[in-house]
């Protein structure tokens, strides 16, 4: 699973266009937009139900049922997944976790994103987490962990191993010069990982 992540706050003037290009290469969008009021974060998330794969809005469940998206990416310190579950049966549920103890606790989302895998401007120096810190979580958690946190097309080889069912990438999409081409770059090495994992499952024939 590959899925873009745009922020708002940092996103380069043309964030529209690059969201719709973007949006026929990936199988999913998350908007961040925190620092928005309530309403103009429903202005952006009305806009971006248009696009041509499902958005989840970075913490508001409200916002983004009422905008009419697909669902919602929750915070650590946000909303449980199984209340917005309660309230909104038929929302996508992500949730970010960042450590191993957390995880088995998490129940309702539909996918975990757990970060940061690699070195990247938005955790300016706190080292990376990587692709040992991503199995456990995986091992430990109760649905399908995609990882993010530096994500680019050349790196994600590291990750052969880890069990994480996809990734998140922002600026190697956002702030490439063509976006569409650096997803589908993702995805081709990504595919490559999950080659690599699952022949590693095959048993060898006798």
């Amino acid at each position: 699973m590959i899925v873009a992540l745009v922020d708002y706050g940092r996103a380069p003037a043309d964030w529209w266009e690059r969201a719709r290009a973007l949006s026929t290469e990936v199988d999913a969008l998350i908007l961040r937009a925190k620092q928005e009021s309530a309403g103009r974060q429903w202005e952006l998330a009305v806009q971006a139900a248009a696009l041509s794969c499902p958005v989840w809005l970075a913490d508001r469940a409200d916002v983004a049922r009422a905008a009419g998206l697909a669902g919602v990416h929750l915070p650590e310190d946000g909303l449980r997944p199984e209340a917005v579950r309660a309230w909104w049966p038929g929302a996508f549920v992500s949730r970010a976790v960042h450590a191993v103890p957390e995880t088995a606790l998490v129940r309702g989302a539909d996918v975990l994103v757990f970060g940061h895998l690699f070195e990247t401007r938005s955790k300016p120096g706190l080292p990376p987490r990587g692709a040992g810190a991503a199995r456990a979580v995986v091992e430990g958690a109760p649905c399908p962990v995609l990882g993010i946190g530096g994500v680019r097309a050349e790196r994600v080889s590291a990750l052969a191993g880890s069990g994480l069912a996809g990734v998140v990438a922002a600026d190697a999409l956002f702030l490439a010069d063509d976006p569409a081409a650096a997803a589908r770059r993702l995805r081709q090495a990504w595919a490559q990982v999950v080659r690599d994992r699952d022949g590693e499952r095959r048993p060898e024939r006798p």
